[in-house]
């Protein structure tokens, strides 16, 4: 048990570095989840977002002003989608 949580701590030191080296040291952890999303799938939208299992913790509102603060930040972009224009597909700026 000890090994595990050493490790998690661990795990915990790397992603703080990782985060820091990206510019979220500031961000909340809903949008530092958000940006990871976004950042690690194609074709990514709050509803894409919200379907995902790890943000069931997360109130739809919630995911939508992350989006908001990471667009508003110009950190993260919208573009209507071609397929469905009610949608906006987000990705990295």
């Amino acid at each position: 048990m000890a090994k595990a949580v050493s490790r998690l701590f661990q795990l915990r030191k790397a992603l703080d570095e990782c985060e820091k080296e990206f510019g979220l040291a500031g961000y909340s952890e809903v949008e530092k989840a958000v940006f990871s999303y976004i950042s690690s799938n194609a074709n990514a939208t709050i509803t894409s977002i919200k379907n995902d299992p790890y943000f069931s913790k997360y109130s739809l509102s919630t995911i939508k002003r992350a989006v908001l603060f990471l667009t508003s930040n110009e950190v993260v972009k919208a573009e209507q989608s071609s397929l469905d224009k009610r949608e906006m597909i987000l990705t990295l700026q």
